[in-house]
């Protein structure tokens, strides 16, 4: 029992450490342009999950870093990919939480 405990803390507290970071992105218009975004990004060695919400204009990142993705990178990626970044920054909410809020409506 005590290490089915130990092994409950160590999991929350590793996914504790992971980050969410929300990227509003113009000119993402279409289910094709969503799939590039997403596929471009996945390249990132830390990124854990992906959610991208093309109705609001706007790609989770969820990384296994602290700190996240460093910001210049994202948009590097998104602008390599023809995309403008609009805003990023670091959410409270995991991408799961994002995906299962969005996809009720």
């Amino acid at each position: 029992m005590k290490k089915l405990a130990c092994l409950f803390l160590l999991f929350v507290s590793l996914h504790g450490l992971a980050a969410t970071q929300r990227v509003e992105i113009m000119g993402m218009v279409c289910a094709f342009c969503a799939q590039g975004i997403e596929k471009s990004l996945q390249t990132i060695d830390d990124v854990d999950d992906i959610y991208v919400n093309i109705d609001n204009y706007f790609v989770v990142i969820e990384s296994t870093s602290e700190k996240g993705i460093p910001d210049e990178m994202i948009k590097n990626i998104i602008v390599d990919a023809g995309y403008d970044v609009k805003k990023i920054e670091l959410i409270n909410e995991s991408v799961k939480n994002v995906r299962a809020q969005y996809e009720k409506k």
